[in-house]
């Protein structure tokens, strides 16, 4: 019982977040907003090559949150399989081609020093990492769709660092944090977070199927 209250909660956070990442991005990063982040920047952000990066950066991340909603849902996945696989397709190719790439580029450009450049390097070459074994597990000659659910989970756990950020953020600007110290500890403590939550998600999930049927359904 407890875990599906983690799970709602987990829910309606990554629900908030999202709105809160569409909401930034229309404000602060694309032209007709503030265009604060890009001022922020200095002279880096008058680079066609940077700009370029972040706006397809913005559009794969956008595209991959919102595409993994369907994903979060059994109800989905189980009633409706073709929307469960075309959801999962423009997650996959939006990690792959859009959102890691550019990632790894704007990294060596992000805030915070060379941890805050280490963290996003770290995000970018490990959201990449577990959706294509995810995606490989998938696929008829390597079938192992065990495997291809465990590693999309890992995968998620990642690209929802986006939110998970913005909530930490938040919540140490209000803690009184010194803002270059709120931005790398935020960081880290999403990126690792996440990957420790998806293990122990995976862990319970384990542990579950392990169960006697009578027991699994009154858990």
């Amino acid at each position: 019982m407890w875990f599906r209250g983690m799970t709602i909660t987990a829910w309606l956070a990554y629900l908030a977040g999202s709105g809160l990442i569409l909401h930034s991005t229309l404000l602060d990063y694309l032209p007709g907003g503030s265009g604060l982040f890009i001022l922020q920047k200095g002279a880096i952000g008058e680079s066609a090559l940077w700009r370029g990066s972040l706006y397809v950066h913005i559009a794969g991340g956008l595209l991959c949150l919102f595409s993994a909603l369907p994903q979060l849902s059994r109800a989905v996945v189980r009633r409706w399989p073709s929307v469960h696989k075309i959801a999962g397709r423009i997650y996959g190719a939006s990690v792959l081609v859009l959102v890691a790439p550019t990632g790894f580029h704007l990294a060596f450009f992000a805030k915070g020093g060379a941890l805050g450049k280490l963290g996003f390097l770290t995000l970018a070459v490990a959201a990449f990492h577990t959706t294509l074994k995810g995606w490989r597990f998938a696929l008829p000659r390597h079938r192992d769709m065990q495997a291809h659910r465990a590693w999309m989970i890992r995968s998620f756990a990642y690209a929802a660092s986006a939110v998970t950020f913005r909530i930490y953020h938040i919540a140490g600007y209000f803690a009184g944090l010194e803002p270059d110290t709120n931005y790398v500890l935020c960081l880290w403590l999403s990126l690792l977070g996440n990957a420790a939550v998806a293990e122990l998600i995976l862990r319970q999930k384990r542990q579950t199927a392990s169960l006697p049927i009578q027991l699994q359904t009154e858990s």
